[in-house]
């Protein structure tokens, strides 16, 4: 596997979590999808950082993807058992930028 078939499966790798984490239905697993969308994103965050990468726009989709998470887990947390859309309306939340990596 060359260099770039390996970071088109990172990029890939977190936004299929984020995806997940946005369209999950179970309300038992919106915590856990969320937590493992967050953790890849900030892994990714820190490895576009350490490259440099300034207006790299997947770092920017990244940034977007962090803020909807945890607009999406305040809500889920503040709502209870039945999370209210009410708190993370306005964003877009397939959004995955510019990036089609």
């Amino acid at each position: 596997m060359n260099e770039n078939d390996r970071q088109s499966q990172v990029v890939q790798s977190w936004k299929q979590l984020y995806r997940a984490a946005v369209l999950e239905t179970n309300m038992e697993l919106i915590p856990r999808r969320i937590l493992e969308a967050r953790k890849a994103a900030g892994e990714r965050v820190v490895h576009l950082i350490r490259q440099a990468a300034d207006g790299e726009p997947e770092l920017q989709d990244l940034v977007y993807a962090s803020v909807v998470l945890n607009e999406l887990n305040r809500g889920f947390e503040s709502a209870g058992p039945e999370p209210s859309t009410s708190e993370v309306q306005g964003f877009d939340y397939a959004r995955t930028g510019t990036s089609n990596a």
